[in-house]
């Protein structure tokens, strides 16, 4: 579990040391938070080995960081730097950035430039009408 503050404070810790909790429970401490670290959690939620992280501020400002630079700690605790930010800056964003191989391999499965198997482009006025003739390879 990967939790960040609003000061850019942030820590990961294992999903095991969190106890399931029944109907009627109390919660459970994530994070300890002090006018160090933050007044409020951003975001937590779950990352793998390889992840990648975005973290946003008011101010415009945005890193990415690979998840595995933040350490692991307990559940308790308060977390390490991971964004430096002013004064009257704060993080209000942190997302996963999510590749898989459509992206790699661009839309519609073309290559990188959306170029077609053959180097052509998919609307290229050039290109050839179907074998029957028709305009959208339909009989009938």
């Amino acid at each position: 579990m990967l939790t960040v503050t609003n000061a850019g404070f942030g820590k990961r810790s294992s999903a095991y040391e969190y106890r399931v909790t029944g109907r009627g429970g109390q919660g459970i401490a994530n994070i300890s938070l002090a006018p160090r670290n933050g007044t409020a959690v951003a975001a937590s939620f779950p990352v793998r080995p390889g992840d990648d992280v975005m973290l946003v501020t008011d101010a415009g400002r945005l890193i990415r960081m690979p998840a595995d630079q933040v350490r692991v700690t307990g559940r308790q605790a308060m977390g390490v730097t991971l964004f430096r930010v002013d004064a009257d800056e704060h993080v209000t964003s942190v997302f996963p950035v999510v590749e898989d191989a459509a992206d790699e391999a661009g839309p519609d499965g073309a290559g990188p430039d959306g170029a077609g198997p053959e180097g052509s482009e998919p609307n290229d006025p050039g290109a050839t009408s179907p074998p029957d003739g028709g305009e959208d390879g339909l009989n009938g």
